[in-house]
């Protein structure tokens, strides 16, 4: 093989910086690392070749690099580079993926990637503790782990807006694909600043954070060492389209099953008072939630509205409100067509054992439906119709009907295997050693924790639970919503994730949950492992964790 004189040259080049310990990023690693600033500066303008990004683009650049010091006002996250830019897209009607890196100067060899939440639209927060992290212990930045997110690939803040669903490549970008291209920039970044790979890649998130964490994991099982999985938005479709059940159910019949604030108040407080000592303590917290939803029959019927009552003054539910509108709430619903990976079925909330109803202000449906006025679910089932299933701006979910989708049961089921994260077989993530922390509220009336449980139990049935033992921990937690909560969860996470994944340690028995809410901050539970839950042994301060044990 004859080679040009170029050529030659470029191959005496490189042999003589490896020998000089220089890497193609223009300086030793080591003069890098004794001058962040100059190193992050060198980033400023960065070009990224689309050959470097394993899903189409068409390249990506880093728009600024800015050096944040430990010193600096508000900074606890010690001294890193800060770094914005965007990935550009192939369709040129597309919205490109803004995304952050932060590069510490103390780095690790590790990184997290942060999911988003709603629709997305907006950077993450990457500088603060992983999603239901320590609230009390430094963030995974100041921990030296590179931390990374991104908008998802496009820019509508608005977390009722799902119009970037009109076009194909940023609905793609969305449901997974963003994730996979954040990441690969991010290791092109890791060898620009460090001159060396991510030793260990993970992500975390809530809400439709927690669905990308999942998609992490199933989409591309090999980029990804291990994940946080928080209350989890991943029957995506199913649960916009129990959206449009609910809008049906209240609004229907001139609001025939709308239900006064003041009412669903009442009902969330007496059921959580009647049931808050089922677990031995009194606490605030509902934890033996079998044992109380086996009452709710019974509070239903005391609650009932009877002698002619129609409901108003509102201390009463009229026999309209509790066939459609508890109904759907409590019980969810069931489809005679089967959405990705056979789901039918979505489950319902324990809005009759002390979780609270958003069902909206005022009876008066208005067109677009608003959360506050309207139900938070409809409002938000509203874009997801309007923009993704029907691609009409001008469409209505009052002609939408769930059981019989008519002309949009295809488009239905597509979006459903594009968005959805219930794929059940997670072998090739696990047998590339990928662990899971999976953490879900019983208060949550967002996403129903029993879409979580149910998912759980099909990944048990396609597995076999000695394997999904090996890789993945579930936890189903009282008093968390979705994000808040009478028992907003803090623990620390990303340590037993990556204690698992790096040295083989398997989570604890039970961890040490504590509350990062206002009323109640620093107080502690065993986080009990599913299909167990907290029980207060009968001695000992209502405040310690010692004072429970996880029971079935």
């Amino acid at each position: 093989m004859k080679y040009t004189p170029i050529a030659l040259a470029l191959v005496a080049t490189a042999f003589l910086q490896a020998c000089a310990g220089i890497d193609n990023y223009g300086a030793p690693p080591a003069a890098r690392a004794a001058n962040p600033e100059a190193a992050c500066q060198a980033l400023a303008g960065m070009s990224i070749d689309k050959g470097a990004i394993g899903l189409p683009t068409a390249g990506a650049s880093v728009t600024s690099a800015d050096l944040v010091k430990a010193t600096d006002a508000g900074n606890a996250a010690g001294e890193y580079c800060l770094i914005l830019g965007e990935i550009k897209s192939v369709d040129p009607k597309a919205q490109g993926i803004g995304f952050r890196v932060n590069l510490p100067s103390n780095w690790n060899g590790k990184a997290l990637q942060f999911g988003g939440g709603g629709y997305d639209g907006v950077l993450p927060n990457t500088v603060g503790p992983a999603p239901l992290g320590h609230y009390a212990k430094p963030g995974p930045l100041a921990l030296g782990y590179m931390t990374l997110g991104s908008d998802s690939g496009h820019q509508h803040p608005d977390s009722n807006d799902a119009s970037f669903g009109m076009n194909d490549e940023q609905l793609l970008n969305f449901a997974h694909m963003h994730i996979k291209k954040v990441r690969d920039v991010a290791f092109r970044l890791a060898k620009a600043r460090y001159g060396s790979d991510i030793r260990r890649m993970y992500f975390a998130g809530g809400s439709s954070g927690g669905r990308a964490a999942s998609m992490a994991a199933l989409k591309y099982p090999e980029s990804f060492d291990g994940v946080l999985v928080n209350y989890p938005v991943s029957n995506f479709t199913e649960v916009r389209s129990w959206g449009a059940s609910l809008r049906a159910a209240i609004y229907d019949d001139n609001s025939a099953g709308w239900i006064p604030p003041a009412l669903v108040s009442k009902i969330a407080a007496d059921t959580r008072a009647a049931c808050d000592e089922l677990d031995g303590a009194k606490d605030g917290l509902v934890s033996n939630m079998a044992a109380c939803r086996a009452k709710s029959a019974a509070y239903l019927a005391s609650i009932t509205c009877k002698n002619g009552e129609t409901g108003s003054p509102a201390h009463c539910l009229t026999p309209t409100q509790i066939a459609r509108t508890i109904k759907v709430y409590h019980e969810g619903y069931s489809v005679p067509y089967a959405f990705a990976n056979g789901v039918k079925t979505y489950r319902g909330y324990n809005i009759l054992e002390g979780s609270s109803m958003a069902i909206g202000s005022q009876p008066q449906y208005q067109e677009p439906p608003t959360s506050g006025p309207n139900a938070h679910h409809v409002a938000r089932a509203d874009g997801f119709f309007k923009y993704i299933i029907a691609r009409d701006p001008k469409f209505s979910m009052t002609t939408y009907d769930v059981q019989n989708p008519g002309p949009h049961l295809n488009r239905l089921l597509a979006v459903s295997e594009m968005l959805d994260a219930t794929h059940t077989d997670w072998t090739p993530f696990f047998r590339k050693g990928g662990k899971v922390l999976l953490v879900h509220g019983l208060d949550d009336v967002s996403l129903s924790p029993y879409q979580t449980v149910d998912h759980y139990r099909a990944m048990v049935a396609k597995m076999g639970q000695d394997t999904v033992d090996k890789s993945l921990r579930f936890y189903l937690v009282p008093g968390l919503g979705h994000g808040i909560g009478d028992f907003l969860l803090s623990w620390d996470n990303l340590s037993v994730l990556d204690d698992w994944v790096d040295k083989g340690i398997a989570p604890p028995a039970a961890p040490i949950a504590y509350d990062s809410s206002k009323a109640n901050l620093g107080r502690s539970r065993p986080l009990c492992p599913f299909p167990t839950w907290p029980q207060y042994s009968g001695s000992g301060s209502l405040n310690e964790a010692a004072s429970f044990r996880c029971v079935n």
